[in-house]
């Protein structure tokens, strides 16, 4: 009897633990594309301010290099 119930426990374990890997495996598709769009427009802001900042400092190196040929 208790073989029987342990059995039916271990059974019932298993098939939740697979009805949520194949639910998250239908339905989390649309999520996981979500945060993978979300990484990827974060990226790209990321790239897009790393180009300012470096606009900025070739612009400030100019600047200086112009200030030291003006000593000279």
């Amino acid at each position: 009897m208790m073989g029987t119930m342990a059995g039916a426990a271990v059974g019932a374990v298993a098939g939740t633990m697979a009805g949520n890997a194949i639910a998250g495996a239908m339905g989390g598709g649309d999520k996981e594309a979500e945060a993978k769009k979300a990484k990827e427009e974060e990226a790209k802001k990321a790239e897009a301010e790393a180009a300012a900042l470096q606009k900025q400092l070739d612009d400030a190196k100019a600047k200086a290099e112009a200030a030291r040929a003006a000593v000279k």
